[in-house]
């Protein structure tokens, strides 16, 4: 199988946390996966963006709860202000809390 994606996260969303799955494909062909929680803070999700980043994180994919979309926080992810440098793959869960 080809691989697409060397380095992705995905994110699920909740109100009071974040939890990342990083997926990295190594030279051998091997996946490595490394899952970390991190809260829901400012400070918190510019540590997310800045682990992403260090691991050469390329692609996420966010999760969240319907109900998460009314949460000052899921406007981070929304507008993407924090994951400048990285390429959304999907939303899934409520609607897109962009759309609105």
């Amino acid at each position: 199988m080809q691989t697409l994606i060397e380095r992705g996260c995905g994110l699920d969303v909740h109100q009071a946390t974040v939890v990342a799955c990083l997926l990295m494909v190594r030279r051998d062909g091997k996946v490595q996966k490394q899952m970390r929680t991190f809260s829901t803070t400012t400070r918190e999700l510019v540590g997310l963006r800045e682990w992403l980043l260090s691991e050469g994180c390329t692609h996420v994919a966010i999760a969240y709860a319907s109900h998460c979309t009314s949460l000052g926080r899921c406007e981070t992810f929304s507008n993407r202000s924090l994951f400048d440098n990285l390429t959304p793959l999907a939303f899934l869960g409520g609607s897109d809390p962009g759309s609105s």
